[in-house]
């Protein structure tokens, strides 16, 4: 059967026929058995009160990721412009280790990016920091899509969970760097 959903063709199985002779599927099943390999985007802007140079390096110090994600990370190079480090992230689906490139420039942009790994045809990550009066604004953005297309449908479901996840883990490791007054600097040396 074929559903013609807002100019989007979509194939599913039947599940349950109504009276009225049309099908039902939740939304979950929706999502689930649409089997495109559109990239995967999470993105969020918000306000918050830290310091710019304590969420910038927080960022930029991964090595301490293993802290407060559940990554295990290395910089393995580091340079005025970028880093080269290692990340391994674990989710209940894979496990898969991968070389990111952590470009930055001072104090506004920071973007990580992965191609063509085991899992990932690619995987971005954004963060601009803009100072604003009493407070940082962070825009914060995640794109990727995975090779498998069950894992790829899967993650489409969790990804608003995982990209808040992830932000609020930086967020709240900034705050308390913040509170042990860190040289943020030494970090990056």
């Amino acid at each position: 059967m074929r559903i013609n959903i807002l100019n989007k063709e979509l194939s599913y199985t039947s599940i349950i026929r109504l009276k009225n002779g049309y099908r039902k599927f939740s939304l979950f099943q929706n999502k689930l058995l649409n089997l495109k390999t559109n990239d995967i985007i999470y993105r969020n802007n918000i306000d918050i009160v830290s310091k710019n140079d304590f969420f910038f390096y927080t960022i930029l110090n991964v090595d301490r990721y293993k802290y407060f994600l559940p990554y295990d990370s290395k910089i393995t190079e580091k340079n005025k412009e970028y880093f080269k480090a290692i990340l391994e992230i674990e989710n209940i689906l894979f496990k898969e280790k991968y070389t990111s490139l952590i470009h930055f420039k001072y104090p506004s942009t920071i973007t990580v990016s992965s191609e063509d790994t085991n899992v990932f045809h690619h995987l971005i990550t954004e963060w601009k920091i803009k100072e604003k009066k009493n407070c940082i604004n962070i825009d914060f953005y995640i794109n990727f899509r995975l090779k498998n297309k069950i894992y790829q449908n899967f993650m489409n479901l969790y990804i608003k969970e995982l990209g808040k996840k992830i932000l609020y883990s930086f967020i709240k490791e900034s705050k308390e760097n913040g509170l042990k007054n860190i040289d943020v600097l030494k970090y990056i040396k």
